[in-house]
């Protein structure tokens, strides 16, 4: 289990509103019709399933976008996901997944390296580890998708 100090009711319910505020109207959530390039996930547990497409200026994420169908954690990481990587290179992009990543197993301070602030309201998820694979499941997928033009 995480080690993420421990949240007061107050932040936590900061964090969910948050959450329930992309999931209800998540960011990008559209297909790019011609995409540089595409990944795509699915939890076999739950059925989740998601596909990034993000199209490339050079090294840099022109557009990113999502669609599939997915709970609540997975649609409101892939709509803070759009939002924190669009006009990042790929490096940047990945760097963040990574710092998405080590946040949901980092513990007290560490979790927070390199993780932008719009991204903060997934620190709600980090003392839950059944729900870390939702978070993860589009940043996943953006890996997949940026790995194919590496």
């Amino acid at each position: 289990m995480s080690s993420v100090a421990p949240f007061t009711a107050s932040i936590a319910a900061m964090y969910q509103d948050a959450l329930l505020a992309h999931h209800r109207a998540p960011h990008n959530r559209r297909v790019i019709e011609a995409p540089t390039t595409s990944g795509a996930r699915k939890n076999p547990v739950c059925g989740d399933e998601i596909t990034v497409m993000v199209s490339l200026d050079a090294d840099t994420v022109r557009d990113v976008a999502f669609t599939g169908r997915s709970c609540s954690i997975a649609t409101a990481s892939a709509s803070m996901m759009t939002d924190a990587v669009a006009g990042r290179t790929v490096g940047a992009s990945l760097a963040v997944a990574d710092a998405v990543d080590r946040m949901l197993h980092a513990s007290g301070a560490d979790a927070e390296l390199g993780l932008p602030p719009a991204l903060t309201p997934l620190l709600g998820v980090a003392p839950f580890p059944g729900r870390h694979g939702c978070a993860m499941l589009p940043w996943q997928a953006l890996r997949e998708a940026l790995a194919a033009k590496r």
